[in-house]
C-alpha cells in the first residue's frame, strides 16, 4: 500500500492533490489543520492506495445457490407471516409440517406446499388432517416428474440404445446397472451388452465380470474415448447398451468433465444420474449442480433401504427438472429395485400400516 501526506491551504485543495497523484481510488486515512504562524494554518491529509488492487475472489456456485434459497425463503417468511400462524397454531397442520420436517423435507418445500394445500380448501376444512393431506400431495405431484427409460425397447428394433450410469463413488452404480441388466435381459428379452469406463476403482470390473458371468451378457472395457467408440461398435447389433463409469469426488465439478471427454456426441444416450438416499441434502444438491453439462435425463436413489429420512429424495425432485426412475431398495441382484411411483414416494413422506397417506 503506498501512503502519501499532502498539504494544502484548504481541504479542497488537498483532496484535488489526492486525486491527481493517487487516483480516484485512494483512501483518506486522517486529515489535521497545522498552524503555521498566529495568523496562517493549513491542512495536512493523509492518503494511501493499492498499487495493485486485489481482483476479487472468483464467485462459488454453491454459495451463490444457497444465498438465493435463504433469500427466497426469508422473502418467503416475510410476506406469509399470518400463515406461519396458522401453521404454529392449528394441530393438525402443525403436526403435518413438523412431521415433514423430521422426514428431511426441507422447510421451505414443506410450508410452500402446505400453504398451496391450504389455498385450494375452504376455510371449514383447514382443521381436516386427511384433507389437508390428500391437497398437500397433490400439489407435491403436480411438480414432480417420473422417466420409464426402458418402456419403448422392443427386441431388434432399439438400435443399441445407450443408458450410462453416472454419479459419485460408493453409491452403488455398478450393483444397479446389474439388476436392470438382469430385468432387460431376462424379463423384456433384450440382447444387451455392457461397457465399464471404471477402470480408476480396484476391483470395479473384476465386479461387474461375476454379474455378467452369471447373467451370460458381454462386457467390454474401455479405458479412452477411442476405445469406448470401439466397444460402441461391436455392439452395434444389441438392443441396450448399458456403461458403468468412474465413480469419483463429484462434488469437484471438474471431474465430471473425465466421463464427458469419453462420452461426448453420443447418439441415443440417457444419462441416469445415481445418488444416495443416505446422502446429507446439501452433498446431493451440489452433486446435481454439478452434473448439469452432461444434461442429465432422470435419477436413480439407491440405499433407500438404509435411511428414514427420505426427504431428500423428494427435495432434489423439487428442486431440479430432473425426473425419478428406479429406486435401490436393498444390495441383492437383481431382486432390490424398482419401478419409481407415486405411491412409493408419498409413503416415504407419509408411512403408514396400510399404505395409504394417514396419520402415523
Amino acid at each position: 500500500m503506498q501512503v502519501k501526506t499532502f498539504k494544502a491551504p484548504t481541504m479542497k485543495l488537498a483532496l484535488e492533490q489526492v486525486k491527481r497523484e493517487l487516483g480516484p481510488d485512494a483512501i483518506i486515512l486522517g486529515n489535521r489543520k497545522v498552524a503555521v504562524s498566529p495568523t496562517e494554518s493549513h491542512v495536512e491529509v493523509t492518503a494511501a492506495v493499492d498499487p495493485e488492487p486485489i481482483a476479487p475472489p472468483p464467485r462459488d456456485e454453491r454459495i451463490d445457490s444457497d444465498i438465493e434459497e435463504i433469500k427466497g425463503l426469508l422473502s418467503l417468511l416475510i410476506s406469509s407471516k399470518d400463515f406461519l400462524s396458522q401453521v404454529q397454531m392449528e394441530q393438525p397442520l402443525s403436526e403435518i409440517y413438523h412431521s415433514l420436517l423430521l422426514r428431511g423435507l426441507d422447510e421451505k418445500h414443506s410450508f410452500v406446499y402446505l400453504k398451496k394445500a391450504l389455498l385450494q380448501l375452504d376455510e371449514e376444512c383447514t382443521a381436516d388432517r386427511q384433507q389437508i393431506l390428500e391437497a398437500f400431495c397433490r400439489q407435491l405431484l403436480e411438480k414432480i416428474k417420473f422417466s420409464r427409460p426402458f418402456a419403448n425397447l422392443v427386441p431388434q428394433q432399439s438400435a443399441g440404445r445407450i443408458f450410462t450410469f453416472v454419479g459419485p463413488t460408493g453409491v452403488g452404480k455398478t450393483t444397479t446397472l446389474a439388476k436392470l441388466a438382469a430385468h432387460l435381459k431376462i424379463k423384456r428379452q433384450l440382447k444387451t451388452g455392457i461397457i465399464s469406463i471404471d477402470t480408476y476403482r480396484i476391483g470395479a470390473v473384476e465386479q461387474l465380470k461375476t454379474y455378467t458371468n452369471i447373467l451370460g451378457i458381454p462386457l467390454l472395457v474401455a479405458q479412452s474415448r477411442e476405445e469406448f467408440q470401439h466397444a460402441q461398435a461391436q455392439f452395434r447389433n444389441h438392443d441396450v447398451i448399458l456403461v458403468d463409469t468412474i465413480g469419483k469426488n463429484f462434488l469437484r465439478k471438474e471431474l465430471v468433465q473425465d466421463i464427458q471427454n469419453v462420452l461426448a456426441d453420443l447418439e441415443s444416450v440417457h444419462h441416469f444420474l445415481v445418488l444416495s438416499a443416505t446422502a446429507k441434502d446439501a452433498d446431493l444438491k451440489q452433486t446435481i449442480l454439478h452434473f448439469r453439462p452432461m444434461n442429465i435425463h432422470s435419477l436413480i436413489f439407491t440405499k433407500v433401504d438404509e435411511t428414514l429420512s427420505h426427504g431428500c429424495i423428494i427435495n432434489q425432485l423439487l428442486r431440479f427438472p430432473h425426473a425419478i426412475a428406479y429406486l435401490g431398495t436393498g444390495q441383492r441382484v437383481p431382486e432390490d429395485i424398482e419401478v419409481a411411483t407415486q405411491k412409493r414416494l408419498l409413503a416415504f413422506l407419509f408411512p403408514s400400516g396400510n399404505g395409504s397417506i394417514g396419520k402415523e
